[in-house]
């Protein structure tokens, strides 16, 4: 305990002693910590944002003219019975021609003698089966059924969606590896200053018969140190953009960021991790 104690200490004066160099090593870090935060949230809900229009996809189902009221309610049952829908709603021939009317302004007897508009559905599939490949299953089994007479779906947006939203999540992946990565070779090149400075120490110490831990222990929790450091800039960074954005800009672009408690912790564990990473693969050419 004692030891462990003593270790802890020489952490906290390392980080003191190291002035300009540990200066550094934690603005690098905040500086990285900045970019994943906003990189994080803005990814996070421009995904969103695609899972919200994904939602209001709908399926419209077109119906045979003429069709008898106990098909329709046969084919309501069949339709309530397909396990990838959430929502069913039945638009008959005079709701379609009071909606032509509120859209187009005009009424469909003004320009035809008859009501040509059919019965259709509107159907919304559950979340889980909101993809191409859903979709296209759902409607072929839909088509199948005698009364129907068409069946339509933004099939090209639907590509399109899917397409942007992979490519979405493949560059946020990719973004955080890189620039966790990077974070941890600059975080390691600055720590490297540090130790550099106090090398006569650490062959002081291998020559009295100090072990490698032991020697790699204080370096380690300076390391940690400043990657908690950096990370609490981050965060109040971070943390105050947010709310000088929400509570100044928001009600000119319509969007508020939203960041739990949760996002700054996880901020601050992924510092620590790379102020502890750079510092160890930075002691390592040293006692080698």
């Amino acid at each position: 305990m004692i030891v462990l104690w003593f270790l802890i200490k020489e952490g906290f004066r390392g980080l003191w002693r190291s002035n300009y160099a540990g200066a550094f090593s934690i603005i690098i870090i905040a500086l990285s910590l900045i970019l994943i935060g906003f990189g994080y949230v803005a990814a996070r809900d421009t995904l969103v944002m695609v899972e919200n229009i994904r939602s209001q996809f709908d399926i419209t189902i077109f119906i045979q003219p003429k069709v008898a009221s106990a098909e329709l309610e046969n084919f309501t049952k069949e339709l309530g019975n397909i396990r990838e829908i959430e929502r069913i709603i039945y638009i008959s021939t005079d709701s379609a021609a009071a909606q032509f009317k509120l859209e187009f302004g005009e009424d469909i007897f003004d320009i035809l003698d008859y009501n040509p508009l059919p019965p259709s559905f509107t159907i919304s599939l559950k979340p889980p089966a909101r993809n191409l490949i859903s979709v296209e299953e759902v409607a072929a089994r839909i088509k199948k059924f005698s009364i129907v007479d068409e069946v339509k779906y933004r099939k090209t947006f639907l590509q399109l969606l899917e397409k942007y939203q992979r490519l979405i999540f493949v560059a946020v992946v990719s973004a955080f590896i890189v620039l966790t990565l990077i974070s941890i070779v600059l975080a390691s090149n600055s720590i490297k200053m540090t130790i550099f400075s106090r090398r006569n120490v650490i062959s002081t110490m291998k020559l009295v018969g100090a072990t490698n831990n032991f020697i790699r222990a204080p370096f380690m929790i300076e390391g940690t140190l400043e990657g908690l450091i950096g990370a609490l800039i981050a965060a109040i960074v971070i943390g105050l953009t947010f709310y000088f954005f929400n509570n100044y800009l928001q009600s000119f672009t319509g969007y508020r960021a939203i960041v739990s408690y949760r996002f700054y912790g996880g901020l601050i564990g992924l510092g620590s991790v790379i102020g502890l990473l750079g510092s160890m693969r930075a002691i390592r050419r040293f006692l080698e």
